[in-house]
This record gives structure tokens, sequence and C-alpha cells, in this order.
């Protein structure tokens, strides 16, 4: 199993939707370092992975005794503007050769009771529904839950497993899943309860008068029972059923009269009476367009005729204006001619050509000015003509074409108030509805207080089934079990005792290869490689006994802090190996409080070999300076969690500590 990517999105500390990519960019390069100060969100980041693939089977940090419901609830970011977080985890699994890829996405919305949870699963990109309902039997096929922390622990809670009692119970609790002893416990819980059906099978001849009493209060009860039964379906027949089919008619009845039309007469009035104004609305743009330029579009053709007369009059003026300073520009042009000597023909044609060209000015200029148009008047004639009017009437067509409609629906409206029926039409079916519907909801009423007291009989028949019960098991045991059950019983125990066995037989077979595991670990981690020589589980208790190099028994207790934590670390290695099962491991916190040799050695012989993708969840203390020099050939992806004490929130972002921040 390899995880591809983790995104958490408004999950305790991270607000927002932050995504992390785990997937390790080639075998020899297994480890992911993930640093982040304490309280930064290392610990809140292993609750995220095991949420999101054991939702209310996860083992949480800080869970506690809260519900699953409120631990949901609280672990919504604070900061978040939205009600609600999500989870969600990509991950690559392969089966007989053949590798699927998973996505999870588990998500929750706060809401008044509490939280409402969705979970989707995608296999190879396509939802699966399936695999989403019964997902927390079928993850226990990629990750079971029941070891999940010997892969994804605390290594500074981890050193508590290097005391007696809780290596006793991590061991136990490993080789009972490892092995799948789960199976015979709950075997053997069946046969008690067997056990104890057969037991309480003599009832023929109770002599006991409690016994006696309860089984009359247990027929009497049934009677009861049976009495409300019937008396309800018959209300239910012979009143609910009649006044269902009256008020079905009248609902018909009120229907065809034009009860509905009746019902929306408020609503069909607006509506009339908002078409009416559009009606209106529209007259009043339509005449304010008529008392602007649109009746001139009538006599568009005279309206070009005029600016075409304008611009000929305007032609006039100007060669009139012209002409008046001609005359004495050119006899100044022929005396400058004359005084310098000019050829005499020359000077002749000029001057018949500049007296001709006077001459047509002048014509032009004596034409007779009708219009006279000002400057403003000849501006707003040529916008006109340029494209005025044409606005004016396709925006008046426009108008036209919505009145038209507007009218139109102004009919429909006027025809559905018209068909709306009188109040003294109506009002008797109304009146006569209202009071079935009345009738109705009391009829339910009653019909579900005698659904209560139903139930209230139920439960005081299991109450006294529950008292019989015990009764009939005590005097059972007074009386003593005849001779089949008797065999019955003896096989059953028999049948127990061999599981028994068979539980002392596999345990013993099975504890010596843990032993040599959790030794390598061990002997593979320690500092002083000797001051461990062997180590035995006792099959019976699950207790774990060292022995140091002269061969005698080491206490757990002689050993360093350090130690400790290694042994614990060990204990998770070799458990861990014994499971067979290639899956990935996440640490947070994973030198604690090791000295510098010790960590070394962890540096070196573990954290690089602990899987094949190793999560490291890492203070800017503990893996820096040499430790992560050493770590570094193994490292194939580098994060920070960066915490932002004033927003409350926690970024991640690419790459390590720099080297100043991790001194």
């Amino acid at each position: 199993m390899i995880l591809d990517q983790l995104v958490m999105k408004n999950f305790g500390l991270y607000a927002g939707a932050q995504t992390i990519t785990l997937t390790p960019p080639s075998p020899e390069k297994p480890v992911v370092l993930i640093g982040g100060l304490n309280g930064g969100g290392k610990t809140t980041f292993l609750d995220a992975l095991q949420l999101c693939l054991f939702g209310p089977h996860a083992r949480i940090s800080n869970r506690g005794t809260l519900s699953y419901q409120e631990y949901l609830s609280r672990s919504i970011h604070r900061g978040a503007s939205a009600s609600e977080a999500a989870i969600e985890v990509a991950f690559r699994y392969t089966v007989e050769g053949r590798e699927e890829r998973y996505k999870l996405h588990r998500s929750w919305r706060r809401n008044g009771k509490g939280c409402t949870e969705n979970l989707e699963v995608r296999k190879n990109g396509v939802l699966e529904s399936t695999l989403a309902d019964n997902w927390a039997s079928q993850v226990e096929e990629f990750f079971p839950a029941n070891i999940a922390h010997l892969f994804l622990f605390d290594g500074e809670q981890a050193e508590a497993y290097a005391a007696q009692e809780d290596s006793s119970a991590l061991i136990g609790a490993a080789i009972q899943n490892l092995l799948g002893l789960d199976m015979v416990d709950r075997l053997q819980k069946d046969l008690v309860v067997y056990e104890r059906r057969k037991r309480s099978e003599d009832k023929a001849n109770p002599r006991n008068a409690d016994i006696a009493a309860g089984q009359e209060a247990l027929r009497e009860l049934r009677g009861r029972l049976d009495g409300l039964a019937q008396e309800r379906a018959a209300f239910r027949t012979h009143r609910m059923d009649r006044c269902q089919r009256a008020l079905r008619d009248i609902e018909d009845a009120y229907r065809k009269a034009g009860g509905e039309l009746y019902d929306r007469r408020e609503e069909i009035e607006r509506k009339w009476l908002d078409e009416v104004e559009a009606v209106r609305e529209g007259e009043r743009t339509l005449r304010d367009i008529a008392a602007g330029a649109l009746p001139l579009a009538l006599v568009q053709v005279l309206l070009a005729s005029t600016a075409s007369r304008d611009e000929r009059e305007e032609e006039s003026r100007r060669s009139r204006y012209l002409a008046e300073g001609l005359e004495e520009r050119d006899y100044a042009t022929l005396r400058i001619l004359r005084n310098e000597a000019v050829d005499r023909h020359v000077v002749d044609a000029l001057r018949d050509f500049l007296a001709m060209d006077r001459t047509e000015r002048q014509a032009l200029g004596d034409q007779q000015t009708v219009l006279d148009i000002s400057t403003e008047v000849r501006s707003d004639l040529h916008g006109l003509l340029r494209g005025g009017l044409e606005d004016v009437s396709a925006e008046t067509k426009n108008i036209l074409g919505r009145q038209e409609a507007a009218r139109e629906a102004v009919k429909q409206a006027q025809i559905e108030q018209d068909n709306v029926p009188e109040t003294d039409a109506i009002a008797p079916l109304a009146t006569e509805r209202k009071a079935l519907k009345r009738e109705m909801a009391d009829l339910e009423s009653t019909y579900a207080a005698m659904g209560e007291d139903i139930e209230r009989t139920k439960r005081e028949l299991e109450r006294w089934e529950q008292r019989l019960d015990r009764l009939i098991e005590e005097e059972t045991k007074a009386e003593g079990a005849r001779q089949d059950r008797a065999r019955i019983l003896q096989h059953s125990i028999r049948v127990r005792a061999t599981l028994d066995a068979f539980r002392r037989s596999v345990i013993e077979r099975h504890v010596r290869r843990i032993e040599h595991l959790v030794l390598e670990s061990y002997q593979q981690l320690l500092r002083k490689s000797a001051l461990v020589t062997r180590l035995s589980i006792d099959p019976a208790t699950m207790s774990l006994t060292l022995f140091g190099r002269d061969g005698n028994v080491l206490s757990a207790e002689r050993l360093s802090a350090g130690e400790r934590q290694l042994l614990a670390i060990a204990l998770l290695w070799g458990l861990a190996k014994a499971s067979g099962r290639p899956l990935p491991t996440a640490i947070d916190t994973p030198l604690g409080r090791l000295d510098s040799g010790h960590r070394m050695h962890l540096v070196e012989r573990y954290l690089p070999f602990a899987s094949h993708q190793v999560l490291l969840l890492s203070t800017d203390e503990e893996i820096s300076g040499e430790y992560l020099e050493r770590l570094s050939p193994w490292i194939g992806r580098t994060y920070q969690l960066s915490y932002d004490d004033e927003a409350g929130e926690t970024q991640i972002r690419a790459g390590y500590f720099k080297a100043r921040e991790a001194a």
C-alpha cells in the first residue's frame, strides 16, 4: 500500500484546503520528512490519516470520552466561515499483481443535532457507492484498524510500551489481531451464549410461583396487545379511511369548482394588475417617443431634400462672400503682372479667366436663399438623416412588439381572473374541506396516540419477558439439566477447552518468531549491541522478559529512557514485520528524548528501513544537523507545517526547516 496524497479542509489547525503529496519519488527514497513545531499540527496530521481511513474506529489522539459526532463537530477549524470540514486520502494497493487506485473523501457538516457525515470512495476514478457503504469491513483488507497502531504512532508516547504492563497489552493485542485469534474468542463467546440458551430451555414444568405469575402476566399483556392492535386497525379502516375518502371527494369537487384558482386569487389579481401596468407603461413610452423625432420619420424624403437644398444655399453664401473680395485681389494681381512686364497675352488670358470666374461665382451667389438654416438646426437635421430616425423607428417597433405581447398577457390574465369562482360559490366546499382536514388531523393524532399505547405495552411486555427469562434461568440452574442437555453442554465445554488449547498452541508456535523479530530489531537499534542478548514472551501473560549478556534477567526499569524508547520502537517494528503486510509507516516525534547516540542509530538503522514508505513528523530540534545529513539519501520529499499564531491556523509548505531554524 502506498499513500499518494492527503487533503485536509478546515480540519483542526488546518484552515482552508491543505494538500500534501506523499508518494515517494523512488523506492530508494522512501522517507517523506514533515517538519513542524510543537502544537503546529503534527498530531492532527496523523489523526487525519486515521480518521479518513477508519472513521468511528480510528484511534484519535484527543478524542477521549467524546462521542464520534461530538468529536467531528469539535474538529472543524474554529476560524472557518463554513460549518463543514473534509479529509481526502488517495492511495494505491496491489492485488494479485494488479495495482488499484483508491480515493477516500470523508466530509462532515455541523447541524443542529451534531454532525452529518458523508463518505465517498472512488476506485480507479469511478465512484463506488457499495465500497463506501461497506468501507468499515473493506478497509480491513488494505489496512486493518486493529494493527494500525503498529504503523501510525507517536514516538514519545511509544516509550510507554516498554513498561511491563503496557508491553504485555501491546504484544497481546498484536498477537491476537495478527493471528486472527479474535475469531477463536468470538467462537468461544458464541458457545457460551449457546450454553446459556440450552440451560434455559426447560420451561415445561415451572415449579416457581413467580414463573407462573410471570407467564400469566405475559398472557394478559399479549391479549391486551392483540386487542389494541385490532382496535387500531378497525379505527384505521372504519374512521380514517372513510374520512380520507370523503376528503379526496371534497378535494376533487373543490378542484373542479375552481378551488385552486380561488386559493390563488390574490396572486392572479396581482398578475393582472402587473400586466395592465406594463401596457400603460408601454403607452407612456410610446407617447414620449411620439412627442420627439418619431413623426419626422413620415417626411424623411422631405428632410433629405431640405438637407440638399441647405447644402446648395450654403455654397451660394460662400460664393457671394468670396466674390466680394476676389475682384480687388484680381486687379492687384494683374497690376503686379503688368509692372513686372509679363507678356501681354498671358496677362490678357489671366484677366479673362479671372473675370469669368468672378462672373460664375457672382451668379451662384445671386441665387435666392429660402431656408437660411442655423448651424444647430443643420446639425440636428444631419444627425436625424445619419441614423437617428432609423434608431427611433427601430425602438418604436420593438416597443410596439412588447406592447402587443403585454396586451395579450393582459387578456390571458383577465381570462384567468374571470375563471376565479365567486366566494359565495366556493365557500360551502371550502368550509366542508376545512372541516374534513381538521377531522383528519384529529383522527391521525388519535391514531398516533393508539400507536404509542401499543409501543408502551410492547415495552412492558419486553420487560416481563426479560424478567421471566431471568426467572427461568435461575429455575433451570436450580433444577439442573436433563441428560441430553447435559451431554450437549458437556460437548460445548470440551469444544471451548479445545479452542483454549488451540489458542495456546498457535500463540506458542508464533511467539518464538515474534521474539526473534523484536530482538533483531532491538539489537539493530541499540548503541550497546550486547546489552540485550535474548528476550522471551510468556504465551500466557504476554509479558516481555529481557536477558543481559550474563544470561540474567534484565529489568526494563534498569534501561535508560532512550533504551526504553528504542525497546518500544523495536516492539512496534518487530510486530509490524510479523504482520507481513507492506503498509506505510507514519511516526510523530520519532527521536523523542533519545540521546545523540541512540538518535543516530534510529536515524541510520530504523527510519530509512521502517517501511517502503515512511512519513516522519519532526520538530525543528529532532531531525536536523548531522541527523538530517545522514537521513538525506533516503528523503524523497520535504514539507513544513507553518503555524501562524495570530491567525491560529497551519499552512503546509514545501521544504524543510532552514538550517538556522533547525539548529
